[in-house]
């Protein structure tokens, strides 16, 4: 992250504690002396990070820890579903970009999504997999919802 984000991080993490709503974005940049753009593309980093959830309806929120982004939800309850169903089945690869085209999300999206999925042990994330670096269907977890 570059020093603009990381000056927006910080602020953000030490003075709003998770749940609480942000700032907008133009009382973020006057309140931190930092050009709106540069505010922008901080919060635009935190969001796709999963930290905060923008474009949300309303000003931007401080995600709780564990909290899942609400606009992965969808994604989230389709993989625990197939991976249910044994349509994903143990030691397969998600297939990332098909899964951006089926919900209409960005790549980084999908990678924010599957980052929470992996955190909480639904996935694993394997850089030397079989099918190369990716995020697979654990086998343990794979076998238990058999």
């Amino acid at each position: 992250m570059d020093r603009a984000c990381v000056i927006v991080h910080q602020h953000i993490t030490t003075v709003y504690p998770p749940g609480a709503a942000l700032p907008s974005t133009k009382q973020l940049a006057l309140a931190l002396g930092l050009p709106q753009k540069h505010v922008h593309q901080g919060l635009l980093r935190l969001d796709s990070l999963g930290e905060i959830a923008l474009h949300t309806g309303s000003l931007p929120v401080r995600l709780r820890t564990r909290e899942p982004h609400p606009r992965d939800r969808a994604l989230h309850r389709a993989v625990r579903d197939r991976i249910r169903a044994g349509h994903y089945q143990p030691g397969q690869a998600l297939p990332t970009g098909l899964l951006g085209e089926e919900f209409g999300t960005l790549p980084h999206h999908v990678q924010r999504a599957l980052r929470f999925l992996t955190a909480e042990g639904t996935l694993r994330y394997d850089e030397q997999g079989a099918y190369g670096p990716g995020h697979y269907v654990p086998l343990a977890l794979a076998e238990a919802g058999s």
